[in-house]
């Protein structure tokens, strides 16, 4: 098993400030350019967030044109880390004190609860009026936010496999350490390829048996750039099997035998022996072809999972409803 970069053994806030410094260290340490990009990204403001050196020449000033210009643009940011409730409003913002006037200042409240809009309003509100001469962006963050700005920058670089270690080690650390809970909503969708028409004649598929370690509501296939059909998984079987004495040797329990014969015949009908895999098998009924796009360059080099809570709050009520929604939904 590879060593995560994030320690694991504790929930306590020094711990988790750390490990959200050190992964944006790392972040920085494998490219400026992707450590500028986080930040402008939780920004969403549009703003350039200066990281490095600004080299200018022939800049125009009141008493004539300098040659050569080099400028260092300061920036401070405090965060507040918090595992599951906010900070107290009126303490959150004593720590503005540190700011300075004409510096890029940002204030972080990272944990798994938010505050609402209107305690949004009480802190900015608050924050100008302690500071009026310090100009202060408010970050009211969760771990997801951090995971899904990450995980945007990846996007954009997968050609680097650093990245993706990162990526990966940062997000299952928040997971296990139960910093993000977004199983209810999350699709798990899996690259089949040439496997496709098979996966769909008897709605199943198989990997590995420690792949998709993280908790998930909903399964898809993944083919041509597109999630092709969305269900739950009926049950998982780990198993081994024999082509030639067509033996199955489950090492699961709690199967029906519908489950069990199904198995069978599709690993009969795929005509190889298998063993140290585990089987999804998924639901003969409710399950529901759909067209969720990947519209970004390239292909995925595996597994994936995506977020669908937007879709819930927004009405849909069951796994049906979400397909056809998916339709018309994009991804990158």
């Amino acid at each position: 098993m590879r060593l995560s970069q994030f320690q694991k053994y504790s929930q306590k806030e020094n711990a988790v400030t750390n490990n959200v410094l050190l992964m944006l260290s790392r972040l920085n340490d494998l490219k400026v350019e992707y450590y500028k990009d986080i930040i402008e990204k939780i920004n969403d403001d549009g703003q350039n967030y200066h990281v490095q050196a600004i080299f200018r020449q022939q800049i125009g000033t009141k008493k004539g044109i300098v040659d050569g210009y080099i400028e260092m643009k300061a920036s401070k940011i405090v965060i507040e880390t918090k595992l599951s409730q906010t900070e107290l409003i009126h303490k959150l913002v004593k720590y503005g004190e540190v700011f300075k006037p004409y510096s890029q200042n940002q204030l972080w409240h990272l944990s798994s609860k938010k505050y609402n809009d209107n305690e949004v309003n009480i802190v900015n509100e608050e924050l100008k009026e302690r500071y009026p001469n310090v100009n202060i962006k408010f970050n009211n963050l969760l771990f997801s936010d951090i995971i899904e700005n990450l995980e945007g920058i990846y996007n954009e670089n997968a050609h680097d496999y650093e990245l993706k270690l990162l990526l990966e080690d940062f997000r299952n650390y928040c997971l296990e350490e139960g910093l993000v809970d977004n199983s209810k909503y999350k699709l798990l969708f899996v690259p089949t390829g040439w496997s496709f028409k098979w996966n769909m004649k008897h709605r199943m598929y198989f990997c590995p048996i420690d792949w998709h370690k993280q908790q998930f509501e909903y399964f898809g296939f993944y083919i041509d750039k597109s999630v092709r059909t969305i269900s739950r998984v009926e049950t998982t079987i780990i198993a081994d099997f024999d082509i030639e004495t067509k033996k199955l040797t489950i090492s699961s329990k709690g199967h029906t035998e519908r489950q069990i014969t199904r198995l069978r015949d599709a690993l009969i009908d795929y005509g190889e022996s298998q063993s140290g895999l585990k089987y999804y098998i998924l639901p003969e009924d409710k399950f529901y072809e759909t067209n969720f796009k990947k519209i970004s360059k390239g292909g995925i080099q595996g597994f994936r999972y995506k977020d669908l809570g937007y879709l819930s709050e927004s009405g849909l009520k069951n796994i049906e409803q979400i397909a056809i929604k998916l339709k018309s939904e994009t991804w990158v």
